[in-house]
């Protein structure tokens, strides 16, 4: 009888110090729920994102609910998962506030260390990424972009310091040639111009005349890509009706353009080989 009596109050005790310790890891719930949520509300007033996190709260609050249901049935409740999820919201945002003071950082850099007279495309497209990766939340991808950044900033002023240096001695060796051959290329430069004086109708008429063997050949091969267009759309059905129009429209106007352009040239042609004729005749 006595060892019974003990087992029941053995039994009351172990009961009691699972509530407790139930409780507690409730309260530790309830707080730190409390703490993503204002979490959520700083962020907005920032305003950073927070769809993800409020997905993740969203989750830890919907378990929290679910584990005080099972707790009102007098079942053991387990609020541990809640509590990860809090930590997981915690540490998501502080990954984030340090992602976006790094990115700060890092375009203060490249706007005193970067000249725009240099080529900047690989950083930029960087910095898109980073952008890309911030909005869509991705806080943890942030970091190893920026220092690939700085890694590409490096790069390009070396590339800078490179072209700076092959120009400056470029430059100097075009000088010097210039310096010591001065006679040479005055000379080489009046006889040119007078070249072109004398030949300026005759360049001028070729020039026209190549214009219009160009304009001729992009003529037929916008025709060929048209009808292959029409073809891929009326037979083999490999494109859609928009495509279609759209590429028959962009077609059309640069056959137009070129009709346009093509009366312009011919009439240069017939005026330079006047001219052309005219001076032959007072050769003769």
């Amino acid at each position: 009888m006595k060892k019974g009596l003990i087992v029941i109050i053995i039994l009351l005790s172990f009961s009691f110090v699972l509530a407790e310790e139930n409780l507690t890891q409730q309260e530790i719930a309830q707080s730190c729920l409390s703490e993503t949520h204002s979490i959520i509300e700083g962020l907005n007033k920032s305003n950073i994102s927070s769809i993800r996190f409020e997905d993740m709260y969203s989750t830890a609050n919907g378990t929290y609910e679910a584990q005080v249901i099972i707790l009102g049935k007098n079942k053991k409740a387990d609020f541990k998962t809640v509590i990860t999820y809090c930590e997981q919201i915690i540490a998501l945002k502080e990954t984030a506030i340090e992602a976006i003071d790094s990115l700060n950082v890092f375009l203060a850099f490249y706007n005193e260390t970067i000249d725009r007279s240099m080529d900047t495309s690989s950083i930029d497209k960087i910095i898109d990424q980073i952008n890309g990766e911030i909005a869509g939340e991705r806080y943890e991808n942030v970091l190893p972009l920026i220092d690939e950044g700085y890694n590409q900033i490096s790069v390009v002023k070396s590339e800078q310091t490179a072209l700076v240096l092959v120009y400056n001695a470029t430059a100097k060796k075009i000088k010097d040639v210039i310096i010591d051959n001065w006679l040479e290329i005055l000379i080489g430069v009046c006889i040119l111009l007078v070249l072109y004086l004398f030949y300026r109708t005759k360049i001028s008429l070729w020039i026209a005349q190549r214009k219009l063997k160009l304009l001729t050949i992009r003529r037929e091969s916008l025709r060929k890509l048209l009808g292959e267009t029409q073809k891929s759309y009326f037979q083999d059905g490999k494109i859609s009706e928009n495509d279609y129009r759209v590429r028959v429209k962009n077609f059309s106007d640069l056959v137009r353009d070129i009709d346009r352009q093509t009366p312009m040239v011919q009439a240069d042609i017939a005026k330079y080989s006047m001219r052309q004729k005219e001076k032959e005749i007072q050769k003769k």
